[in-house]
């Protein structure tokens, strides 16, 4: 069933696993784990990824599949960058049920109004939107090597009370030390900035980059505050890792080696989900 992201977010114990995919098997995959969980799930498509992966076409299908499950589940175009305003557009018109757009490389007021932006386009037609403020680091969509000791711009608690009263966004990504990409050492985590963001910001917390993040620190992370927890590195890593394994093997039997990846994908989405719903442990 699709629903709206503060719907599935409020209504959730611990932590919503968010997953951004690039084909109908991946998205399979991530509907198929969180059935089998009975735990609501967020299926994504990234803004860098649109052209590339043909998403007007795909995003019929894969809204028919979210309507079919289930689950509740959430449609969501993640990291809209202000300068592709258009592909927002297009998603909300599409069905998408949930849009984030990043305005986090923009001096304050100006990320305010861009979000503003796309609150006032985006609730009139029933469509959540998910803001980012603070400097969260790696290139999103890329599962590339991150050195997690870089200096971040920490998402400072008393501008995110601020920034969400003025923009009206229904979720907040906030940086607290994550990155995207494959950490080259483990992140450490600012718990206390999430405690503290959580104990004045009125929506739910969003935390990108959790591919190789200890399970302690998303466990604690939760607890501090976190609602929503972005995946997709790690299913690169996944995908790659079958192939290189299957490298070697003979025949062209393809359909056998998709269900592989559907598969593998399949279980580590349902390591993913149920770590984050730490409160129904």
């Amino acid at each position: 069933m699709l629903q709206k992201l503060e719907s599935v977010l409020h209504t959730s114990n611990g932590a919503v696993a968010s997953f951004n995919i690039v084909d109908l098997g991946m998205a399979r995959a991530i509907l198929t784990a969180a059935e089998e969980l009975e735990r609501p799930v967020i299926v994504g498509i990234a803004v860098r990824h649109w052209e590339k992966i043909e998403a007007p076409s795909l995003s019929r299908s894969l809204k028919d599949m979210c309507e079919k499950s289930s689950i509740p589940t959430v449609l969501h175009l993640d990291h809209c960058p202000p300068d592709k305003f258009e592909i927002l557009e297009e998603a909300v018109e599409l069905g998408f049920t949930s849009v984030m757009i990043d305005g986090s490389k923009l001096p304050f007021e100006e990320n305010v109004e861009i979000t503003r932006r796309a609150v006032d386009f985006a609730h009139p037609r029933g469509v959540s939107v998910e803001a980012e403020l603070g400097a969260i680091g790696g290139i999103e969509g890329e599962a590339k090597n991150v050195d997690a000791t870089s200096p971040s711009l920490f998402t400072n608690p008393e501008e995110a009370a601020r920034f969400i009263e003025a923009s009206g966004a229904d979720a907040l990504a906030v940086s607290v030390g994550t990155a995207h990409g494959i950490y080259t050492s483990a992140p450490e985590i600012r718990f206390d900035i999430i405690s503290r963001i959580a104990g004045v910001c009125p929506v739910p917390l969003v935390l990108h980059g959790a591919s190789g993040v200890p399970d302690e620190s998303i466990q604690r992370s939760v607890a501090a505050g976190i609602s929503k927890i972005n995946y997709f590195s790690g299913l690169l890593v996944k995908a790659m890792d079958t192939v290189r394994a299957q490298s070697q093997t003979e025949g062209n039997d393809y359909l056998a080696f998709r269900d592989l990846l559907v598969e593998g994908w399949k279980e580590d989405a349902k390591r993913q989900i149920a770590l984050y719903s730490v409160e129904d442990q």
